[in-house]
């Protein structure tokens, strides 16, 4: 047994509920990058994750391995990496476990402490699909996403409106594309008008059920916004004033950065088409837009915070936050008008950073951060060896327990993180990002000790570094980028 192991199996040694195992309150935030008032951003209204974040250890530089949700989720929740491009898509985990008999080994963390004793409760969006389904196109005929890794799964009942896709729809049943539908929406409702409202009411009751178990429990609990289109109900935009919200620190293109690395909104152009603005690739939006935009995201994190607040406060009504390992996880990060981009789907620092924050009991100097680096694929043997787990064999993530211990560890060497031809490292001062389709390869290097906006390729004058750090990506490669082997 490790000294960390001891140190971890210390931490959980006065449990009592759910017996002598710590349980686990695992919530995933699509879209969420790091944007608390605990980050330093004061213009932001989330008390109850500041608060958690005063209690446990939030992470400055915590990075996904692919800017986009079902990808990431699947790399956070198997522990490993994908291995060809052709799985960078939604489904790709669903299609691999959906309808399969019980493998061996476990086919999630979640299923790993199942198989270990726990007792496993899913809700909201976890893996891709919101109601924790995938619906075969073909045959039209449903699976559950994670066969094997739930007792419970907890479906919303749906709205006063009937039947709702729970990402992508607005108040009253209407689709993103019915009427060119603009990519917020603001009106006088309750929380549990919106799907996250219902979502954080029946985590609520679930822990009171929960809290006459003596059964240790992991529960999971994925929050959707602030996934586009931006709606949160009234209340919460009025929290803030428009006129002084910060417009992003970065809006123009990077210098010297090519197209490759570039995309133009897609998602939020396109997806969402009411907007009274289109922009694109290099294209600004006016001043005056990108603030409406960025008060709507500001208004949906704040309902989210106040979600995830409920979930917080009962955890601590029915006291089993004593022996509870609290994670809140972000898929990914995303860009608020940030080198003209609005969405993920990018190698640059804002799509990768994403919001993580680890709460122990009996953690030691509670709510300082940790500046080390940390990756979404270290989650999974991160919470085994936390909950006193032998970690399965295959996962290429590594654990992160000596960062949560000790937030002045400086964490892995580097981080790398893949979309479609580009491959990206993050050190702990330099983020170099290679495209390569197999007919040209383009550069992108950021010195984030002098430009933490990344305004400014500098590859062309950081040759040595291009160098060095290129051959540490050769050993990481795992086949994505042709003619880097």
């Amino acid at each position: 047994m490790t000294l960390r192991l001891l140190f971890s199996l210390t931490l959980f040694g006065a449990a009592v509920c759910w017996g002598d195992q710590p349980n686990v309150l695992f919530i995933c935030i699509d879209d969420m990058r790091p944007q608390l008032g605990a980050y330093g951003h004061d213009y932001m209204i989330t008390p109850n994750l500041d608060q958690l974040a005063s209690e446990g250890r939030l992470f400055n530089h915590h990075y996904a391995q692919v800017p986009t949700c079902g990808p990431s989720r699947a790399c956070m929740l198997t522990g490993k990496n994908l291995k060809k491009k052709s799985e960078i898509s939604h489904p790709h985990l669903a299609q691999t476990l959906a309808g399969t008999a019980e493998p061996g080994s476990p086919e999630t963390f979640i299923h790993h402490f199942k198989k270990n004793g726990y007792y496993t409760v899913g809700m909201g969006k976890i893996s891709h699909s919101g109601s924790g389904w995938h619906i075969d196109k073909k045959t039209k005929k449903g699976a559950h996403e994670l066969p094997h890794s739930w007792n419970e799964y907890l479906p919303d009942t749906g709205s006063r409106w009937g039947k709702q896709d729970q990402v992508h729809d607005y108040a009253y049943g209407k689709d993103r594309k019915a009427d060119s539908m603009p990519p917020y929406e603001c009106l006088e409702l309750e929380d549990e008008d919106y799907p996250d409202g219902r979502l954080a009411q029946r985590a609520v009751n679930k822990l009171g059920e929960l809290a006459e178990s003596d059964q240790p429990v992991f529960m999971a609990v994925g929050f959707f916004k602030p996934h586009l289109p931006f709606a949160a109900p009234k209340k919460y935009w009025d929290l803030y004033d428009r006129a002084k919200i910060p417009l992003s620190p970065n809006p123009d293109l990077p210098d010297a950065v090519d197209s490759v690395f570039l995309h133009g909104s897609n998602e939020f152009f396109a997806q969402y088409p009411g907007g009274r603005e289109k922009g694109g690739a290099g294209k600004r939006l006016s001043d005056d837009y990108a603030r409406e935009i960025r008060h709507a995201n500001f208004a949906a994190v704040t309902y989210m915070d106040a979600q995830v607040g409920k979930v917080l406060d009962q955890l601590k009504a029915t006291g089993l936050d004593k022996n509870t390992i609290v994670v809140v996880w972000g898929d990914h990060g995303w860009h608020l008008g940030d080198h003209t981009i609005w969405g993920k789907h990018s190698t640059f620092e804002r799509a990768l950073n994403s919001l993580l924050l680890v709460k122990v009991p009996n953690i030691g100097k509670p709510g300082v951060a940790a500046d080390g680096l940390v990756a979404t694929i270290d989650i999974y043997p991160t919470l085994c060896e936390l909950a006193g787990l032998q970690k399965p064999e295959g996962l290429a993530g590594e654990s992160f327990v000596d960062v949560v211990n000790d937030p002045s560890n400086p964490g892995k060497p580097q981080v790398i993180s893949y979309w479609r031809d580009i491959l990206s490292m993050r050190t702990d001062r330099y983020r170099l990002a290679l495209f390569n389709d197999g007919k040209e390869q383009r550069v992108m290097l950021f010195d984030h000790e002098a430009d933490p906006n990344e305004t400014r390729n500098v590859a062309e004058e950081y040759l040595e570094v291009v160098e060095r750090l290129t051959a540490l990506m050769k050993t990481n490669n795992r086949g994505f980028l042709p003619g880097l082997e």
